[in-house]
């Protein structure tokens, strides 16, 4: 999604034969092109919509960037920025050290929520 947002924000619309270096599977290319419509950063042309340029200028996933966009609406722009940041470093946040994996370990369940 991040490369296909970046390349529509540079003008480059036909990606199906854009030259890629490494091209990514055509599934792969429409599967991104399907979220960002769902997202609202594509109108139904492809083309790049106000939203999708202000999402391509986020350095993070268009879900995250959508997130974090929408927040402002909400109010809530802080929080969602809090999460959108531990979100986008995976599981770096939690740190165990190999003298202590077996505290570390407990100490991370301590976060974890039955569903």
């Amino acid at each position: 999604g991040n490369v296909v947002l970046l390349l529509k924000s540079l003008g480059i619309n036909d990606l199906i034969h854009f030259d890629f270096m490494d091209p990514p599977p055509h599934e792969t290319l429409v599967l991104a092109l399907e979220q960002l419509y769902a997202l609202g950063a594509l109108n139904h042309l492809g083309e790049l919509t106000k939203l999708g340029r202000k999402m391509a200028e986020l350095p993070v996933d268009p879900m995250l960037s959508k997130m974090i966009l929408a927040s402002e609406q909400y109010k809530c722009s802080e929080q969602i920025l809090t999460i959108a940041a531990m979100l986008s470093v995976n599981n770096a946040i939690f740190y165990r050290p190999k003298d202590k994996v077996v505290h570390a370990d407990n100490a991370r369940m301590n976060f974890f929520l039955p569903g």
